[in-house]
């Protein structure tokens, strides 16, 4: 609609809005209302909202105004999942087999970005935007019926606090807690510098440096989606293995080594390619993140604890606004340089000033 990278980071960026606003109190409502309410909640939105953007398009009444108001629903909607869908994993599961629950979790979701990417670009030609959100729409309100075949446990038990003493709890312990804050800030980083690449810089790359439209973005964000089922069996296998935040370093690594092949790509089949190992790392090390971040907290406090987690893709927002400029100010190609090689830089600081990153096991 405007040709500008900037006012595509923009629009990206403001999701940003209600994860920062909202996470703290989503995880608070994740340990004292019941998960399947809140989940059903989520859906239920996201698809009211699609279809809204889906007959506005079709009546063509959108603006750019409107794209920002629907990308601040939209990361609202995530705000009230995320922390009951990722605490639930560890109601329904034993304790030493939340890492692979979890990973099993990033497979279905990676498997949905094969599977949405692919067909996407051909759905936008055939039916047009309006219809993919329309599609949408109908999708996310199927999701909002299938919570009601998943058998949660009872209710948990009232703490007598009131929410904002809950929060201020929350807060206290990831201030005060080292292995938190090393896992946080591990969690961070490739959200941050690395995913924007994926929202903000592939539409520039299958538009600019490819000339391949938006078949050739569908390839992209596929590449990336296959490799993260790859990265989720590999978090399943290696999810024994004690020095994780070792690993999660070491996946940053090498998911920003494969943005600085993508960038030296000259063609879009090996972008691709490279964007497939990007996607087992960004996988492999979400899968493990997540798992520690919720194993390292008290039960009572796991979804509070996991409501940090919504800071990441608040990163992928706010990490849209360094990098859409970016593409206007470098190309593409020289944005995603120096995102990968920030990241390696930010990873090689942490490993050689904290030695959590080092020497931290999982219990």
């Amino acid at each position: 609609m405007t040709g500008s990278g900037a006012l595509v980071g923009t629009v990206l960026g403001v999701r940003a809005i209600p994860m920062f606003l909202l996470a703290p109190l989503s995880g608070v409502a994740a340990d004292r209302f019941p998960r399947r309410r809140l989940l059903q909640a989520s859906q239920v939105l996201a698809a009211v909202v699609s279809f809204s953007v889906g007959i506005a398009l079709a009546l063509g009444m959108v603006g750019t105004w409107m794209l920002v108001v629907f990308t601040i629903l939209m990361g609202a909607t995530n705000v009230i999942d995320r922390p009951a869908r990722l605490s639930t994993a560890f109601d329904l599961v034993a304790r030493e087999d939340a890492m692979k629950a979890v990973a099993l979790n990033t497979i279905g979701f990676s498997l949905m970005r094969i599977v949405g990417p692919a067909i996407a670009g051909y759905l936008i030609a055939g039916v047009g935007a309006a219809g993919c959100f329309l599609i949408q729409g109908v999708l996310y309100a199927a999701s909002a019926l299938v919570v009601l075949t998943v058998v949660f446990p009872g209710a948990r038990p009232r703490t007598g606090r009131s929410a904002m003493a809950d929060m201020q709890e929350m807060l206290r312990y990831a201030a005060t807690h080292r292995a938190m804050r090393v896992l946080i800030v591990l969690g961070v980083l490739p959200y941050l510098l690395l995913i924007p690449v994926w929202n903000t810089l592939f539409p520039i790359y299958a538009k600019d440096e490819f000339a391949a439209g938006a078949p050739g973005l569908g390839l992209l964000l596929t590449a990336v989606g296959a490799g993260g089922t790859l990265g989720g069996l590999i978090a399943n296998a290696l999810a024994r293995v004690e020095r994780q935040a070792l690993m999660q370093a070491g996946w940053i690594v090498l998911m920003a080594s494969a943005i600085v092949g993508i960038a030296a790509s000259p063609t879009l089949a090996v972008a691709a390619a490279f964007g497939f190992v990007a996607g087992v790392a960004e996988m492999a090390h979400t899968a493990s993140n997540m798992a520690t971040v919720q194993m390292a907290a008290p039960e009572t406090m796991r979804g509070r604890v996991a409501s940090l987690t919504m800071l990441y893709p608040a990163m992928i927002s706010t990490g849209s606004f360094i990098s859409g400029p970016l593409a206007d100010l470098l190309g593409a190609r020289g944005a995603s340089l120096a995102l990968a090689t920030a990241a390696i830089v930010a990873v090689a600081a942490l490993y050689f000033i904290t030695p959590q990153v080092r020497e931290m096991r999982l219990k």
